[in-house]
């Protein structure tokens, strides 16, 4: 479970640097009038609810699944909830500019869900083979 949690940690923050510079870049380059004063929150968020994510796997129950699926659910609504306070926090800031604040946030929102649909795949491949591991060793214990 450790080489898995540092691998996700690496490719996480590999993935969100990507993305963060190719979108602040594509901002930049090609609609200058997108870019926010505070875009730096965006992928700081991500980031760290990533962060959030990965290091809370490692306390679910693996031979419970159904758990582990009430617990992915419960930092989906965690994270949902969480990105509306800091969109309502925006919005109260910088008003002008909170249309665009949106369609940035949305966007990471979406490509952060892909990532995270990953993660949570191959973290219920991997209970599933160590369960089968050890249920292959129980048997040959018993033989």
């Amino acid at each position: 479970m450790k080489k898995l949690t540092i691998y996700f940690l690496i490719v996480h923050t590999i993935m969100l640097l990507i993305t963060g510079f190719g979108i602040w870049f594509i901002l930049n380059e090609f609609f200058p009038e997108m870019m926010v004063n505070y875009y730096f929150i965006v992928p700081l968020f991500f980031y760290l609810m990533g962060l959030i994510f990965i290091f809370q796997f490692k306390r679910t129950p693996v031979n419970e699944p159904k758990k582990m699926v009430n617990f992915y659910m419960l930092m989906r609504m965690i994270k949902i909830f969480i990105s509306v306070i800091i969109i309502l926090i925006y919005w109260f800031l910088d008003k002008p500019h909170i249309r665009n604040f949106a369609i940035i946030f949305v966007i990471f929102y979406l490509l952060n869900l892909v990532w995270e649909t990953y993660i949570y795949i191959r973290m219920e491949l991997y209970f599933k083979y160590k369960d089968k591991q050890q249920k292959n060793s129980q048997k040959d214990i018993e033989l």
